[in-house]
């Protein structure tokens, strides 16, 4: 740079008006042929008294290198480095993983109903009644049932207000599995005796190496079938938002 300031000088001092880029100024940025220039007019300036006239000197010799600036080609910059952005979910991608979950919770519930009503059968005698109705169970998986194809007309349709729809039906049956693993089913007192008959009659021998936790509630199938259920919950409220 100090040799395309000296090139500046010369050729004021020498009356050159500069036409192209010198080979004393190639290489630079425009910025820093700026600054040559600059400097270089302002060195023509020196030894005039006050401010009027070192503005007439710059003025005078800038008819000279005012093609300098001007010749300088434009400086390409590096391509700027693009940042990969972060990977993110489309919400179509949301809806088939909302429908895998939706499908194992389904899967679970409908092992859990066959099983609860196996063991109603073998345990207790036709006329009992239960404290859990099996209209509740119906509910149940009829509005979980009923939720599930609406989000299947979505994905196939993609109207969003289905999406809304099966997303609203979700709470109720959440509500509904809720209470059905807290009323565990039992007889009523009228039935006691037949019922304790009929689990006297068919009690595993304990000889065989069984025990009573064979009659508990399956307790991991019920936290899968919530786990699940609350995924499914999220995954279907993010895609009916919109968010990804």
């Amino acid at each position: 740079m100090e040799s395309c300031v000296q090139f500046g000088i010369a050729a004021i001092r020498h009356h050159v008006t500069v036409t192209s880029l010198p080979p004393a100024c190639q290489g630079l940025t425009g910025a820093q042929v700026d600054f040559a220039v600059g400097s270089a007019l302002r060195s023509a300036a020196i030894g005039a008294r006050g401010k009027v006239r070192q503005r007439e000197r710059i003025g005078q010799a800038s008819q000279y290198l005012q093609h300098l600036v001007v010749s300088v080609p434009a400086q390409r910059g590096e391509p700027p480095v693009l940042t990969p952005a972060a990977p993110r979910l489309s919400r179509s991608t949301l809806g088939l993983i909302a429908l895998f979950t939706w499908l194992i919770t389904v899967a679970l519930g409908l092992w859990m109903m066959i099983r609860w009503i196996l063991r109603s059968r073998a345990r207790y005698p036709p006329g009992g009644r239960l404290r859990r109705p099996p209209a509740l169970d119906l509910a149940h998986l009829g509005l979980a049932g009923a939720s599930l194809l609406t989000w299947i007309a979505y994905l196939a349709s993609g109207v969003i207000g289905l999406a809304w729809t099966a997303s609203a039906l979700l709470p109720l049956v959440a509500g509904l599995g809720m209470t059905l693993v807290f009323l565990q089913p039992s007889v009523s007192p009228a039935d006691s005796e037949a019922a304790q008959a009929l689990r006297a009659a068919t009690a595993p021998d304990p000889a065989r190496g069984y025990s009573s936790r064979g009659r508990r509630p399956p307790v991991v199938t019920v936290g899968a079938h919530v786990i699940f259920a609350t995924a499914t919950i999220l995954f279907a409220l993010l895609t009916a938002i919109g968010i990804s």
